[in-house]
């Protein structure tokens, strides 16, 4: 389930950078959303990978994956307790699944709310009222949710390039999101072949 939507997030996505002129506005709220739910299903496939770290026969059953398979379950393994990269996860990827993918906390919006009036990000918010539902956009609510997840949960400085870290931790999270998938497309049939559900 986690590879099925983190594969129709991710092609979203890529639609949405396709969208610019009249309806940019549109396409920079795609991005962000779709970003958004990347990173809460990517957090709930680690559930899984970590179940699979702990199961003798599951953990046997990478090792006759290829390669490039358990090389990315190993990556994954990182973003674990106890791995390397745990700590980035869970500030990258785990505070944008718990409190703006599939939640709205009242109190991290009430913090960017208030970030934003003292002018600590540059430039002004605005709505676009498009000729229907599907052109219109709140933008001001895309900038919240910038701010809140670039400025708090990734705690992007204001002496740096906003944009430029926010993409580099963005590309951090996509390839985490693509080692999910190597992983998956197979270990999956593997699994299913292994337990006579796949013939």
């Amino acid at each position: 389930m986690v590879c099925n939507d983190l594969a129709i997030a991710n092609s979203s996505m890529g639609r949405y950078k396709e969208v610019s002129g009249n309806l940019d506005h549109v396409g920079r709220g795609g991005r962000l959303y779709f970003a958004r739910v990347s990173c809460g299903h990517l957090r709930e496939g680690l559930r899984g990978i970590q179940d699979i770290r702990g199961h003798r026969s599951l953990r046997a059953l990478v090792e006759s994956c290829t390669e490039g398979a358990q090389t990315a379950f190993a990556d994954l393994c990182e973003c674990l307790d106890g791995g390397k990269e745990h700590d980035d996860f869970k500030r990258c990827i785990g505070s944008v699944r718990n409190k703006v993918s599939f939640h709205y906390d009242e109190d991290g919006i009430e913090w960017a709310l208030k970030c934003r009036a003292q002018g600590s990000n540059s430039g002004t918010s605005s709505m676009i009222a498009g000729e229907d539902i599907h052109s219109t956009r709140f933008e001001f609510a895309d900038d919240l949710v910038d701010t809140l997840v670039c400025r708090k949960f990734w705690g992007i400085p204001a002496d740096v390039d906003l944009r430029a870290e926010a993409d580099r931790i963005a590309d951090w999270c996509f390839r985490k999101t693509l080692r999910f998938l190597e992983f998956g497309q197979d270990f999956v049939p593997r699994y299913l072949e292994k337990h006579g559900i796949l013939q």
